[in-house]
C-alpha cells in the first residue's frame, strides 16, 4: 500500500470514495454526485492524500493549511480522514496517519488538528490508541 498525494487520473476512485464516505455518516448521495469535489482535490486545491493498494484507492485524508499557530506557527487542518469499509482494520488508517505526520513535517508544520463528533466511539477509540492528545475545545459552524 502507498500514501501518496492525489493526481490526474484519480477523479473517477476518489468520487466513488466521497460518495462513499458521505453514505456512511448517513447522507443520501446520488451516484456522480462526488465528482466536482474529486476534481476539486486532484487539481491542488486543498491537500489529499490517498490509500493506494496498487489497484484502486481505499482511503483518504483531506487537509488545510492554517495560520496562525501557537506561537505564530503554522499547521494542518485535518478535515476528514476516511478508510473504505472492505479496507478497514488492515492498517490502512494507521498508514494515513503517518503520511499525514511526514507530509506535515516536510512542510515544517507545527502540529496537525482535527475533530470528531461526540457520538463517534470508533473514531475516538482509533485515535487514542495511536496517542493522539485530546483537548477541550468548542467546535463553530456558521451555515451560510
Amino acid at each position: 500500500m502507498q500514501i501518496r498525494h492525489t493526481r490526474p487520473g484519480d477523479e473517477a476512485q476518489l468520487a466513488f470514495l466521497l460518495e462513499d464516505h458521505e453514505r456512511h455518516y448517513g447522507f443520501e448521495v446520488r451516484p456522480g454526485s462526488g465528482a466536482d469535489g474529486a476534481a476539486f482535490l486532484t487539481k491542488g486545491g486543498t491537500l489529499c492524500l490517498v490509500a493506494d493498494d496498487g489497484e484502486k484507492l481505499i482511503g483518504f485524508a483531506i487537509l488545510n493549511p492554517y495560520f496562525p499557530g501557537p506561537r505564530l506557527t503554522h499547521g494542518l487542518f485535518l478535515k476528514e480522514l476516511y478508510v473504505a469499509a472492505s479496507a478497514r482494520s488492515m492498517g490502512v488508517g494507521e498508514k494515513l496517519i503517518e503520511g499525514i505526520r511526514a507530509l506535515a513535517k516536510e512542510r515544517g508544520d507545527t502540529r496537525v488538528i482535527w475533530t470528531t463528533g461526540e457520538q463517534n466511539a470508533g473514531s475516538q477509540r482509533f485515535y487514542d490508541r495511536l496517542g493522539m492528545r485530546r483537548e477541550k475545545k468548542v467546535y463553530f459552524v456558521m451555515d451560510v
